[in-house]
């Protein structure tokens, strides 16, 4: 696997959500959302205009990265951590957290 830096994963995970059929989400995810009282377009917008403040991190349960992208949206920070094998397109959603809540 290529070792990326944050910029260019950034920018990946932007350009592969920019396309929903690449972007899948795992059952807890779906369960995080609503819990938080996130929706699916939420999710979506942080990938899409999001930010890492984290270093990715490999994941025993995923090949590749586990990236957690953060934005403000509809009234809440919120992170949505994904699972990432670059450079391939697909992205996996792991979780979601509300950080307004801290």
């Amino acid at each position: 696997m290529v070792n990326p830096s944050n910029h260019q994963l950034e920018k990946h995970i932007r350009q592969s959500s920019a396309n929903s059929v690449n972007v899948a989400f795992v059952k807890h995810a779906w369960s995080q959302m609503r819990a938080r009282h996130v929706n699916q377009a939420m999710v979506m917008e942080v990938l899409r205009m999001g930010r890492m403040h984290r270093l990715p991190e490999p994941d025993i349960r995923f090949s590749g990265l586990k990236c957690r992208m953060e934005h403000f949206v509809s009234g809440m920070n919120v992170a949505v951590v994904v699972a990432v094998e670059y450079p391939q397109p697909g992205i996996t959603v792991v979780t979601v957290i509300d950080i307004t809540k801290g």
